[in-house]
């Protein structure tokens, strides 16, 4: 039984640090400043603390206290694989306060983070294969719990990542504007990184691509906007960073416009999130096309499936009209007839001025003429 103790911070380092429901939560201060634990004590009989006045946290531990892990690692176990580990629970607070310890799944937000499941939903991948030693725990100021806990790799695990947490909550009751009492879920955890050993494939492909309607400028030599809709789902079993580009070309394949859509951090695998990107600049230009490119990466702290995920490209058609610029061309259409016509007028103008003025000329010598003895 072996488990990785690399320790390099990766995208779930806030995570460990804090997953909180509906409030924030106090973070202890840097080991230096942290007080001297004293065992567990029960305090059942104390006052139950208020939602401003407690602080603790949550650590990769050994029997002896928090190591210097920031997260539980463990890379390819086999399936019927059994770990035995520790996790710390420190009490930073002034007050007692009674905690509630499970381990859980964590899951892609439809924002592209990372979260943990609610507490009362019940756990299917890493988060069920994790036994506490105790549900609660309740611990005096300045007291610290290592409670072990062990981990069985079922016969049935998927090869790949599986990612979960152990998670320390306290239910706080908590007085709403409304003056009604509610009690608050305020958690924190830290990450269970988990590889089992087996066929590891990166692979991430754009689903459901839909492009909203052009929507245009009255400035002739500006460009318009639209908007790009997709799915990015990652459907290898390895947990992947992804890069976004969006590029527009015209006709022959004119680049006209491009834009980066925020980077997908720690895409679990199997997990889904729905991109919506803005693309200004666009000119119109008639028939457009926009391309999606995606550039997966492994994630450096984790070993490499030593299989190089590929990019993916998708592309769909646009149609822009150009108005602003139809109606130019129309306008100078129009003033170069206007000046032709204007031009044409008065030439007409002068050439018959100077028609009538050669026959008054004409006329004036022929009546000299008839008067002369």
């Amino acid at each position: 039984m072996t488990w990785t103790t690399r320790r390099r911070a990766h995208t779930l380092a806030a995570l460990a640090l804090a997953i909180t429901m509906l409030t924030g939560v106090g973070l202890p201060g840097p080991a230096s400043a942290t007080p001297t634990p004293t065992p567990a004590a029960s305090a059942a009989s104390k006052p139950a603390p208020s939602a401003g006045s407690i602080s603790w946290a949550v650590q990769p531990s050994t029997a002896n206290g928090p190591d210097r892990r920031s997260a539980f690692r463990y890379t390819n176990l086999a399936a019927g694989t059994v770990v035995h580990d520790y996790v710390s629970i420190t009490n930073f607070s002034t007050v007692p306060v009674s905690f509630t310890v499970y381990a859980t799944d964590a899951f892609t937000t439809s924002s592209g983070t990372l979260d943990m499941l609610a507490g009362n939903v019940t756990p299917t991948d890493v988060g069920a294969w994790v036994k506490m030693s105790k549900k609660t725990i309740t611990l005096a100021p300045s007291a610290r719990a290592n409670e072990p806990f062990t981990l069985t790799i079922p016969a049935t695990a998927t090869p790949g990542d599986h990612t979960g947490g152990i998670i320390a909550s306290v239910s706080i009751a908590t007085t709403t504007a409304t003056g009604s009492k509610v009690n608050v879920d305020r958690r924190l955890a830290v990450p269970i990184l988990l590889r089992v050993t087996g066929a590891l494939h990166s692979q991430v492909t754009v689903e459901s691509l839909s492009i909203g309607g052009f929507r245009g400028t009255a400035n002739p030599v500006g460009g318009g906007a639209s908007s790009v809709s997709f799915t990015v789902h990652n459907t290898g079993n390895v947990r992947l960073n992804v890069a976004q580009a969006i590029k527009v070309t015209g006709p022959f394949g004119i680049d006209l416009t491009s834009a980066n859509a925020p980077a997908l951090a720690d895409l679990l695998p199997g997990a889904t999130v729905r991109v919506r990107q803005r693309v200004n600049g666009v000119f119109p230009a008639g028939p457009l096309t926009v391309r999606i490119h995606l550039t997966p990466t492994e994630l450096k702290e984790i070993p490499s499936a030593n299989v190089r995920p590929a990019a993916v490209d998708r592309a769909a058609s646009l149609w822009a009209t150009p108005i602003p610029q139809l109606a130019l061309v129309a306008l100078i259409v129009l003033l170069v007839y206007a000046i032709k016509w204007w031009r044409a007028h008065a030439r007409r103008a002068l050439e018959g001025a100077v028609a009538r003025a050669r026959r008054e000329a004409l006329d004036e010598v022929a009546r000299a003429g008839a008067t002369t003895p």
